[in-house]
C-alpha cells in the first residue's frame, strides 16, 4: 500500500512538473534582458515597457476585449433564458435538444471554425469581422452558459418563486425579483469562465476574423514566425495572470453558489 502511495505521488508530481515548467519558463524569461531569450543575461522590465509603445498590440488587445465583453453579455443572457426554459418547460425531444446544444462545446475548434467560415461566406454572405467573430464565439459560449446556469437551477429552492406568485406577483416580476437574484452567482461564474475562453480563443476566431481584424491571440501567432521573443513571453505572462485570477474568482463564486 505504501509503495502504491509513493508511486501515485511521484506520478502526480511528474504530471504537475510537465504542466508547470513551460509556464514558469515563459514567466522567468519575460524578465530576461537577452533578446534571444535562450540564455539568462540580466533581470529587467524593459520588455514590459515595450508593450506600451506597440500600437498593433494595442489594437489587437482592444478588439479582443471588445469581442469578449459582448460575447460575455450575450452568452449570459442567452444562457439564462435557455437554462430557464430547459428547466421549466416540458416538450418533446428535450433530451435530444440538450445533447444538440452540447455538440458545439465538444466539437474540435478547427471543425467549428471551418464550418462557420463556409456558413458566413457561402450561405448567409456576412462580411468577416467583429460581427462574425462574436456570432462564432457565441455558438459555443452560450451553450456553456446554459449548462453552468442549469446546474444552479437544480439546487434552487423553487418555493420562493411559488410563494411570490401566490402573493400576487406576476411571472415577469417574480423572475426579476426572485429568480434572477438566485441565479446571479451562476451567471457571474459563467461570465468569469467565458471571458478568458473568449479572450484567448484562437482557432475559431482565426477562421472568421477576416483581414485586418486580428485579435490578441492572432497577433501573437503572427509574431511567433519570428520565434518566441521576450515580448511574447510578457504577453503570455500577463494573460496567464489574468486567467488565473478569473479562474480563482469563478471558483469562489461557485463555492458561494453551493452554500445557498
Amino acid at each position: 500500500m505504501k509503495k502504491d502511495n509513493i508511486l501515485l505521488k511521484v506520478i502526480t508530481g511528474l504530471v504537475y512538473f510537465i504542466l508547470w515548467v513551460p509556464v514558469l519558463v515563459v514567466v522567468i524569461f519575460s524578465f530576461n534582458e537577452s533578446k534571444l531569450g535562450v540564455v539568462w543575461k540580466k533581470f529587467t522590465f524593459k520588455w514590459y515597457r515595450t508593450l506600451l509603445d506597440n500600437s498593433q498590440l494595442h489594437d489587437a488587445l482592444f478588439r479582443s476585449l471588445a469581442v469578449s465583453v459582448v460575447v460575455v453579455i450575450f452568452s449570459c443572457i442567452i444562457g439564462t433564458l435557455g437554462a430557464y426554459g430547459f428547466y421549466k418547460l416540458q416538450f418533446r425531444f428535450k433530451r435530444m435538444l440538450r445533447i444538440a446544444i452540447l455538440v458545439p462545446i465538444v466539437l474540435p475548434g478547427v471543425v467549428m471554425g471551418g464550418s462557420l467560415l463556409v456558413y458566413f461566406e457561402r450561405i448567409v454572405h456576412v462580411p468577416l469581422g467583429y460581427f462574425s467573430i462574436v456570432i462564432a464565439q457565441l455558438s459555443w459560449t452560450a451553450p456553456l452558459a446554459v449548462f453552468i446556469i442549469l446546474g444552479r437551477m437544480q439546487r434552487i429552492d423553487w418555493a420562493w418563486e411559488e410563494a411570490a406568485q401566490d402573493l400576487g406577483a406576476s411571472k415577469i416580476r417574480t423572475f426579476f425579483r426572485i429568480t434572477l437574484p438566485l441565479l446571479l452567482p451562476a451567471i457571474g461564474a459563467s461570465a468569469l469562465v467565458i471571458f478568458p475562453w473568449s479572450f484567448d480563443d484562437f482557432m475559431i476566431t482565426y477562421f472568421v476574423a477576416g483581414v485586418g481584424n486580428a485579435t490578441l491571440p492572432i497577433y501573437i501567432f503572427s509574431q511567433l514566425r519570428f520565434g518566441a521573443t521576450p515580448t511574447i513571453n510578457c504577453i503570455g505572462t500577463i494573460l496567464m495572470m489574468i486567467s488565473i485570477t478569473l479562474l480563482l474568482l469563478s471558483m469562489a463564486l461557485e463555492n458561494k453558489n453551493k452554500r445557498f
